[in-house]
C-alpha cells in the first residue's frame, strides 16, 4: 500500500504546477509552506482549505477567483463543497473553469501518478487547438474564447535591479555600514557588513497598432494590454493609428469590457489610417523620458504597414531603441506562408529591433512572456555595435 501522505503531497505538488501554468507565484518557497499548513487544517472544510491556497498564492484581490476556479477543477468539483481533498485530487473540465487544458492536465514523470490519473477533457484538446490557431481564421466564437484566455495570462516580467541595496547578502561590502559599526570596537573592523542590489519588476511598455488593417486583431490585442496592465502596475500602454493614445489609466478597471470601451470611445483615430514613425516620434518627444527611465522595455505590435516617410521611421525606432532596455516589434502577418517584411516602414525600423516576433495566435502571446523573463537581466547587443565594430 502506497503511503498515503506521499500521495496526498504529490498531488498537491501536480496542484503548484497548475498554478505556475497560471502564472502564479508556486515555487518551493511558497508550496513548502503550503504543505505544512495542509497539515494542521482540516482538508474537509472547503473554507479552510480555501483560505490556504488564498493566503499562500494569492498577490492581489482580483486573483482570488481564478485561484477559487483553479482549486475547484483541480479537485473536480463543480461547486465550492469539497468532499473529499484528502483523497485523490484528480483534475477535470468545470463549466467556465478559466484555464486552460494544457495548466489542467496533470501528471506524473511516468504518465501514472498513484492518485492522480489523468483524465481526457473536452476543453482540453480546444484549448490547445485555440493556442495555435491564426487570429485570423477564428470563428466569433473561437476569438470569444481567446480573449477569454487572453484576460487570464499573467505574463513574468522579469526582475532588474535597482540602484538602491538591501542589507544582506554577500555581493558586496557595505562600506557606510562598516565604519558605523567600527565605531562600537574604537575603529576596529570586526564585523562585516554586506549589502545586495535590490530587484524590481523590469517596466514593459505596450505600443499597440489600432489602424485599418489591423482591425482584425485590435480588440485582442487591447485584451492583452488589459491583461498585463493589470498583472502589473508597471505596465504603460499606448494605442496609435495616425496618433499617439496613453490608455494605461482607462485599462485600470476589474470590469475588462468596460475599460476596453472606455478605450475605444476615446480614441479619435481607431481603424484609421497608420503613422508608426509619427506615433513612435511623438512617443519619444512627450513620453519617453517619464515611462522610459527606469529601463523599461517596449514591445510594438503592427502589421508595418505606414503611410508615413521611411527616414521618420528610421529615426523615431532609432531614437526609441537607445532610451529603452530591448526594443520588440511583434507581427500578427508572420504567421502568413512566404511573409517577407518588406514594406519601407519595416525595412526601416528593423535594424534597430532587438527581436522581431510573431503575433498570430495566443502561443505567441505567450512567448513574450518567456523572453521577457529571459532577458530581463541583460541589455542586448545593438546590431549597428556590431556593424560598427566590423567595419
Amino acid at each position: 500500500m502506497p503511503d498515503p501522505g506521499a500521495v496526498l503531497t504529490r498531488n498537491w505538488l501536480h496542484f503548484g504546477r497548475i498554478l505556475r501554468g497560471l502564472g502564479f507565484d508556486a515555487g518551493p518557497a511558497r508550496m513548502l509552506p503550503f504543505l505544512t499548513a495542509l497539515t494542521v487544517i482540516d482538508l474537509h472544510r472547503a473554507d479552510d482549505l480555501r483560505t490556504a491556497v488564498h493566503i499562500h498564492f494569492a498577490r492581489r484581490r482580483d486573483e482570488l477567483a481564478i485561484l477559487d476556479r483553479a482549486l475547484t477543477a483541480f479537485l473536480r468539483g463543480n461547486a465550492p463543497n469539497v468532499d473529499s481533498p484528502s483523497s485523490s485530487a484528480t483534475t477535470s473540465s468545470e463549466r467556465g473553469v478559466t484555464i486552460t487544458g494544457r495548466q489542467l492536465r496533470v501528471l506524473d514523470d511516468d504518465g501514472a501518478a498513484e492518485g492522480a490519473e489523468e483524465q481526457e477533457v473536452a476543453s482540453y484538446s480546444q484549448a490547445e487547438v485555440l493556442r495555435e490557431k491564426d487570429f485570423d481564421t477564428l470563428t466569433e466564437a473561437e476569438m470569444t474564447e481567446v480573449r477569454r484566455l487572453i484576460r487570464l495570462m499573467r505574463l513574468p516580467a522579469g526582475l532588474a535591479r535597482s540602484r538602491r541595496a538591501r542589507a544582506g547578502g554577500h555581493d558586496q561590502l557595505d562600506m557606510r555600514r562598516l565604519l558605523r559599526r567600527s565605531l562600537r570596537f574604537g575603529g576596529e573592523l570586526l564585523v562585516f557588513s554586506w549589502k545586495s542590489p535590490t530587484l524590481r519588476p523590469r517596466p514593459l511598455v505596450l505600443l499597440c497598432d489600432i489602424s485599418g488593417s489591423m482591425e482584425r486583431y485590435t480588440r485582442l490585442l487591447l485584451n492583452f494590454a488589459y491583461a498585463l496592465k493589470n498583472a502589473s502596475t508597471r505596465v504603460e500602454a499606448f494605442v496609435f493609428a495616425t496618433r499617439l493614445t496613453r490608455i494605461t489609466r482607462l485599462l485600470r478597471s476589474h470590469d475588462v469590457d468596460a475599460a476596453l470601451n472606455r478605450v475605444m470611445t476615446s480614441v479619435d483615430d481607431w481603424s484609421g489610417g497608420t503613422r508608426i514613425g509619427d506615433a513612435i516620434e511623438t512617443f519619444n518627444r512627450r513620453y519617453a523620458r517619464r515611462v522610459l527611465s527606469h529601463g523599461a522595455t517596449v514591445a510594438i505590435i503592427s502589421d508595418g504597414w505606414d503611410r508615413g516617410d521611411a527616414t521618420q521611421m528610421r529615426r523615431a525606432i532609432a531614437r526609441l531603441q537607445r532610451s529603452c532596455h530591448r526594443l520588440i516589434w511583434m507581427n500578427p502577418l508572420m504567421g502568413a506562408p512566404g511573409y517577407e517584411p518588406l514594406t519601407l516602414g519595416l525595412q526601416a525600423a528593423l535594424p534597430f529591433v532587438d527581436d522581431f516576433l510573431p503575433a498570430h495566435n495566443l502561443a505567441n502571446l505567450e512567448a513574450l512572456g518567456i523572453l521577457l523573463l529571459a532577458t530581463a537581466g541583460r541589455r542586448p547587443v545593438r546590431r549597428q555595435t556590431l556593424l560598427t565594430a566590423s567595419a
